[in-house]
């Protein structure tokens, strides 16, 4: 039997959720990826999570869709802005990973972020899609910098 690699391309996330890792490329929920889980969790809301996370909110949160009563919208700003923030946290403790230079996402940070995508409360599904992209997003720009900021709103496409 062969070995999966451990190193799965590292792809600007997609609100289609296209780029994303999947279950499939990740393999089982291992206690790994549980522990990076929880670690990134740990780093979710410190100022260094924040500051990852704030530009994210303030340019990409705007350009997407909703789907949500203007009641119901400040709980999902607040759910979408953590999911966010468990993103980044799981990406800043990536960065203190000794593989940290090479191409790719570690299957066990993959996970992580699978499992943090589980652990979302239950929602509509459109309204899951976009707590999804920006649990990646997070990640995507604790692990590349916030100068990447500008890849991901190309992604998106003109909001008019």
């Amino acid at each position: 039997m062969r070995r999966r690699p451990d190193l799965l391309p590292l792809r600007v996330p997609r609100l289609d959720g296209s780029t994303l890792p999947t279950r499939r490329e990740v393999g089982r929920q291992s206690f790994g990826s549980s522990a990076l889980y929880r670690m990134g969790y740990g780093e979710a809301f410190t100022p260094q999570a924040h500051d990852v996370v704030d530009p994210l909110l303030e340019h990409v949160l705007p350009r997407l869709p909703l789907h949500a009563a203007p009641q119901d919208q400040p709980y999902l700003r607040r759910l979408w802005a953590s999911a966010a923030q468990i993103g980044a946290g799981i990406g800043l403790v990536e960065r203190r990973s000794p593989r940290l230079g090479e191409p790719g996402i570690d299957r066990l940070l993959a996970g992580a972020l699978l499992e943090a995508a589980d652990e979302l409360p239950i929602m509509d599904q459109r309204q899951r899609d976009v707590a999804v992209y920006l649990l990646h997003c997070g990640y995507y720009l604790a692990r590349t910098g916030v100068a990447s900021l500008p890849v991901l709103l190309e992604q998106l496409g003109d909001p008019r």
